[in-house]
């Protein structure tokens, strides 16, 4: 898949995890940068081990389960862009962008997830290349949804009137 579907796909969740929060009465769980540092854990298996081609990737030491299990160890370093409270959440999060990653290169197109010792592909083109750039369109409508349309239907304030124009 491309930058677009692996950064966005993670987004949307979070997005929608805050919505629901917010329809339950209860704050954000996601500010601004906590999504722009869940969206960068979604690509950075393909920062970490650039590739343009399926061989290159199935080839790739960030596409594998040994990456993942590096991962953990750096991602408590997104309490940088966290407020106190959210903290869990937001590494919790890019933990699970980044094997979203995987998984979603897993299928489309397959990864080598013991290389180098074991090259057994887990997967395959269950979507083909060329529907890519569609998901990422979708994937960018997506988030421009949760973010647009969402915000309405949020949980009124107990106290509110109704001729409050919160209500």
């Amino acid at each position: 898949m491309m930058i677009g579907t692996h950064s966005l796909l993670p987004v949307c969740g979070c997005l929608l995890a805050d919505k629901i929060s917010m329809a339950t009465g209860r704050p954000r769980m996601f500010s601004g940068w906590n999504l722009c540092a869940i969206g960068t854990f979604g690509f950075l298996p393909d920062i970490l081990s650039p590739h343009l081609s399926l061989e290159s990737r199935q080839s790739s030491w960030s596409h594998t389960v040994w990456a993942v299990i590096a991962i953990t160890f750096f991602v408590p370093l997104t309490r940088f862009t966290c407020k106190t409270g959210s903290r869990i959440p937001v590494a919790i999060a890019c933990w699970i962008a980044y094997v979203l990653h995987l998984a979603v290169d897993a299928i489309s197109g397959g990864i080598a997830w013991l290389y180098p010792w074991r090259e057994d592909v887990v997967g395959r083109y269950f979507i083909p290349s060329e529907d890519w750039i569609w998901y990422d369109a979708g994937f960018i409508l997506l988030v421009w949804a949760i973010y647009r349309v969402f915000p309405h239907f949020t949980r009124k304030p107990s106290g509110a009137k109704p001729s409050d124009p919160l209500s």
